[in-house]
């Protein structure tokens, strides 16, 4: 009985060393792994930004009343193609249109009367030159008249002085000398009517050559008022255009609608008000914010990245592969602003303009053991929490 149980000790002794030793052998096989993975495998570090999206190359468009109204007609839907310029919503511009209809037919009324008023000027300044030339021509005449009635009158004088002389030697009779005195004298009475009549003549030119400038001057007046007239209506039908053109909200760029809040005929729209948001045809790109301390000196660009979208669950679809483009040098509002670029093959479905993810930025391939040491040194040198003070 003693030497049955005495085996039984051993062999239980012999089982539980050699189960011990198959256990140590398999711990020491996993710590060695395990230190070999530490030190040799090497895996890459990511940094993450949960505030992405994708957008297009360029960016989005927005159209905006110009001024307050009131919808007249709008064509504007979600995800619509657009082509730059093409109207987009009218607003009620009736009154500015009547009024661009009158002024219209005012500038239509001009140019007739423009024409008559010019002719009419035409014909006065030709009837003003031929009545100058006539008057010029009565005075020449008169005057040539006076000259030879004055010759006369000069010879009448002297025959008249003549026979005077010689009637006092009694070669003349006295009564020849008289007659003479007397011819000299209707002679001379005659040259002084025709020097007055030079004059009435020169004074009555001067006097319609007076009148007609007036005359001229008042319709010159007359037609630069008209020509005024003319430039202002042009003047307030190209003003009015551009009123009416403020009421017509146009594309600025080609694209396609991605953002419209809901406008019904009839709504009436503030100044600066949206209309639709245009979003051009481009490349797509994708804009990522980081906390600076992450980021600043360990992002740069040519790494590598991936972007898990939200609406598309990465099992089924995958990830965007990504290559960093920019990173902005200063910090706004908190954040750093990185702009990635898609890189190699995409689903082409995933590039979406607005689509929402998680972006991770490839920063380095090191070893874990080297990681573990990087996390226990900034717990070492982390500065302590300051202890609240006793009380």
């Amino acid at each position: 009985m003693a030497n049955a149980f005495s085996r039984t000790q051993r062999s239980l002794a012999n089982d539980t060393s050699g189960r011990a030793l198959a256990v140590w052998a398999l711990v020491l096989v996993l710590l060695a792994a395990w230190l070999g993975w530490s030190l040799f495998t090497h895996v890459t570090v990511y940094e993450v930004s949960t505030s992405a999206r994708l957008e297009v190359e360029h960016a989005a468009h927005a159209a905006t009343a110009l001024l307050p109204g009131r919808i007249l007609s709008s064509s504007v839907q979600l995800g619509q193609r657009v082509k730059a310029g093409q109207v987009l919503v009218e607003f009620d511009a009736r009154s500015e249109r009547l009024r661009l209809a009158e002024e219209q037919t005012r500038l239509r009324a001009i140019p007739p009367q423009l024409q008559a008023l010019q002719r009419q000027l035409a014909d006065q300044e030709n009837a003003d030159a031929r009545a100058g030339t006539a008057a010029s021509s009565a005075v020449e005449q008169a005057r040539a008249r006076y000259q030879e009635a004055l010759a006369a009158a000069n010879f009448a004088d002297d025959n008249a002085r003549r026979l005077t002389q010689l009637s006092t030697t009694g070669r003349v009779a006295q009564i020849d000398a008289m007659r003479a005195g007397t011819d000299a004298a209707k002679a001379r009475a005659a040259a002084a009517a025709l020097g007055f009549e030079v004059t009435r003549l020169s004074a009555t030119g001067l006097g319609g050559a007076a009148e007609k400038r007036a005359s001229l001057q008042s319709l010159r007046r007359e037609l630069a008022a008209l020509l005024g007239e003319q430039e202002l209506v042009t003047a307030t039908i190209a003003r009015l255009q551009q009123d009416i053109e403020k009421h017509l909200i146009r594309a600025p760029v080609a694209g396609t609608i991605g953002e419209a809040p809901s406008l019904e005929a009839g709504a009436f729209v503030d100044e600066g008000g949206l209309i639709a948001s245009i979003v051009p045809a481009g490349n797509m790109k994708v804009v990522a914010e980081f906390a600076p301390a992450r980021v600043l000196g360990r992002v740069s660009p040519g790494q590598t990245a991936r972007m898990r979208l939200d609406a598309f669950p990465w099992a089924q679809f995958g990830t965007l592969a990504l290559e960093v483009e920019h990173v902005a040098s200063e910090v706004r509002n908190g954040r750093i602003r990185v702009e990635l670029a898609p890189h190699g093959n995409n689903d082409r479905r995933l590039l979406q303009h607005g689509l929402p993810g998680t972006v991770e930025v490839a920063i380095e391939r090191t070893t874990p053991a080297l990681l573990a040491l990087r996390a226990a040194g900034q717990m070492v040198t982390r500065p302590a929490q300051a202890q609240p003070a006793p009380l």
